[in-house]
């Protein structure tokens, strides 16, 4: 090494980063944002579609808690659409077989809720099923 150049190799003076160091470094700050939005995107559409999933299951809840007060607790379909575009359903059927449902002091009725709501191309659905326990029907 002469008097005239530096520790790496430069003549005094000069001193900074040559075109090919800095295109690098651009290079890899560009690939590593371009990953970094990528998840960041990814996580806010994620969190969107959680909070969607969540909304459907507290209405599907609801949908159970109002069968036998707000809806009636008789075997059939009750459809209905929320304010916020979800579709939803209520099936209700007898559960048990015909002669334990007989002996039964009550009458048992499985309710499923089905909540419906569109993704963008895809459909999408929550149930949830629970079984409710009401007065039998008088026989004649």
């Amino acid at each position: 090494m002469t008097g005239s150049e530096n520790r790496i190799g430069r003549p005094d003076g000069e001193a900074g980063f040559t075109v090919v160091e800095v295109v690098v470094a651009l290079t890899i700050l560009a690939l590593a944002l371009g990953v970094l939005l990528n998840v960041m995107s990814s996580s806010i559409r994620q969190t969107g579609q959680a909070e969607t999933v969540a909304e459907a299951g507290s209405l599907a809840q609801s949908l159970l808690a109002k069968i036998g007060t707000e809806l009636p607790l008789r075997d059939g379909w009750i459809t209905g659409q929320s304010d916020r575009g979800f579709r939803w359903r209520v099936q209700i059927d007898g559960y048990g077989e015909g002669t334990d449902r007989r002996e039964w002091p009550v009458a048992a009725h499985q309710v499923l809720a089905e909540v419906l709501w569109s993704d963008g191309p895809q459909e999408r659905s929550l149930v949830l099923t629970t079984l409710r326990l009401g007065p039998k029907e008088a026989t004649r």
